[in-house]
């Protein structure tokens, strides 16, 4: 299924599943940030899930961000602003 569904991406399509599938959060971090803030050990396996959540989370703002930098006419790379507005929504 997956197949057909990259088969029928257009170029821009295509390139921003790429991009998606090749970012990643360092895991070794967030497995330290999440000891800290949480007060204990976090398995490899929560590691993964907090990472694969956050890389949805940061998405999803992105996405929202670039919604806002059109709204407002803006061109060229992101702001902080377009940033945080999205942060705010």
């Amino acid at each position: 299924r997956l197949s057909m569904l990259l088969e029928a991406f257009d170029n821009e399509q295509m390139a921003r599943y790429e991009a998606f599938r090749r970012g990643n959060l360092n895991k070794s971090a967030v497995k330290k940030l999440a000891n800290q803030v949480l007060a204990q050990s976090v398995t490899a396996n929560v590691g993964t899930v907090i990472c694969g959540f956050s890389k949805v989370f940061t998405g999803e703002i992105i996405e929202l961000a670039i919604q806002i930098q059109k709204a407002w006419g803006d061109e060229g790379p992101l702001l902080p602003d377009h940033l945080r507005e999205a942060w705010r929504r």
